[in-house]
């Protein structure tokens, strides 16, 4: 069913202008929130976290925005098969950035470009591939195989070298040894498993991967996120942090958690600044913090 209906949304999508296509993503999104409780609840239940203090309404409306503009991202995703190099490159500001990430290259040790489930990741991963850069998407797999074909072969298209999640560390860290750009997300909740770090005021427990790579790297680890620059269009800005580092102290726990925790804090600020491009339909956290819808 879920290949089917990408199908369908894909049909769709590339014989329709790309505002009428937003217009069916904004009632796709709107609806789907109102028929989703399980995600309307997660969703919300996150957003109190991220916008303390705030009225129900205006969390509920945000979480609602979110799913919306989740659903514009997948009209852009669909769309870049068919998106010229030169039209994926105008629709991304992102020449600081770039230029930063040229000098971090520098070093020869390669960068780890850290994001979350934020804005449109797959357009500015797109344009970095564009402009050349040896890139390196770690991918979670789908549970459809047919579906998950079709998505690795539109990030293949645009550029990207594709490595699943579950089989990543060796050939990751060779990418990184020949200064490549390895891009991942980190916003999967991993209990029991991540490390714990702070994060909206609440603990949650996330992947140590990529702290973990650039310790045992020296890559350069870039906080980054891609957002949207005005509603109704695919255009984004990229924002990124070069300042995360850190000294090993020979405690790689220790090490890792700081990392982790720096990582976390960038997204954090990036999220306060457009807090309903964040798409986390799942629980983010546990804990006392709950609300029903």
């Amino acid at each position: 069913m879920q290949f089917r209906a990408w199908q369908a949304v894909t049909f769709v999508v590339l014989r329709l202008p790309i505002r009428w296509s937003y217009f069916i993503a904004t009632v796709a999104g709107t609806i789907g929130f109102y028929c989703w409780p399980r995600g309307r609840r997660a969703t919300i239940r996150n957003f109190r976290h991220v916008l303390p203090g705030q009225s129900a309404k205006a969390i509920r409306s945000a979480a609602r925005r979110s799913l919306v503009n989740y659903c514009h991202y997948l009209v852009d995703f669909v769309r870049f098969p068919s998106v010229s190099t030169a039209e994926l490159l105008s629709e991304v500001d992102g020449d600081a950035a770039f230029a930063q990430l040229d000098t971090a290259l520098q070093h020869g040790k390669g960068a780890i470009i850290v994001s979350m489930h934020f804005g449109n990741w797959d357009l500015g991963a797109g344009a970095a591939a564009a402009r050349g850069y040896p890139l390196t998407v770690v991918a979670e797999t789908f549970a459809y195989a047919r579906l998950d074909g079709m998505v690795v072969e539109a990030r293949k298209r645009l550029g990207m070298q594709i490595v699943k999640m579950e089989r990543t560390a060796p050939s990751l860290i060779r990418g990184l040894k020949k200064n490549g750009v390895l891009a991942l997300l980190i916003d999967r909740p991993s209990p029991g498993e991540g490390i714990e770090v702070d994060f909206f005021g609440g603990k949650v427990e996330l992947p140590a991967g990529p702290a973990r790579l650039a310790l045992s790297t020296g890559a350069c680890l870039v906080p980054t996120a891609f957002v949207r620059k005005r509603s109704g269009e695919p255009a984004i800005q990229i924002i990124a942090d070069f300042t995360v580092g850190h000294e090993r102290t020979g405690d790689e726990a220790h090490d890792i958690r700081v990392l982790t925790q720096e990582i976390m804090s960038a997204q954090e600020r990036f999220i306060r600044r457009y807090p309903d491009q964040w798409y986390m339909f799942r629980e983010m956290w546990t804990g006392p913090r709950s609300v029903t819808a």
